[in-house]
């Protein structure tokens, strides 16, 4: 896994470092109800939009997963109780056995 990890973030990081050395020039942003400019490179523009996107893309898809963690919870809950009845009933069984007689051996 630690190699696929590799393989994927190595040639990424590498398309990164170009694009970013490939897009210094400055880019001015006019944010006119407030008064002032912004003047940054334009790959710290484009990094930042797709942060943006990463989180909020992020934040959707862990908001719509809500109702699948809840049951989830909540069969595992009913899995553990199921379980817990199961074991009650395999010790009650075990003691109703233990105390009635065995039946005597049927001969060869």
């Amino acid at each position: 896994m630690h190699r696929l990890s590799l393989l994927i973030t190595l040639p990424l990081a590498v398309v990164l470092v170009v694009f970013a050395v490939n897009n210094r020039g400055l880019i001015e942003i006019d944010l006119w109800p407030l008064g002032f400019v912004i003047a940054w490179p334009a790959f710290v523009f484009v990094f930042v939009g797709v942060s943006v996107g990463l989180l909020l893309g992020g934040l959707l898809a862990w908001i719509s997963g809500g109702a699948t963690r809840k049951l989830a919870r909540e069969r595992k809950a009913r899995i553990r109780e199921l379980e817990h009845t199961v074991a009650t009933m395999q010790t009650r069984l075990d003691d109703t056995s233990a105390a009635q007689p065995r039946p005597p051996a049927l001969p060869e």
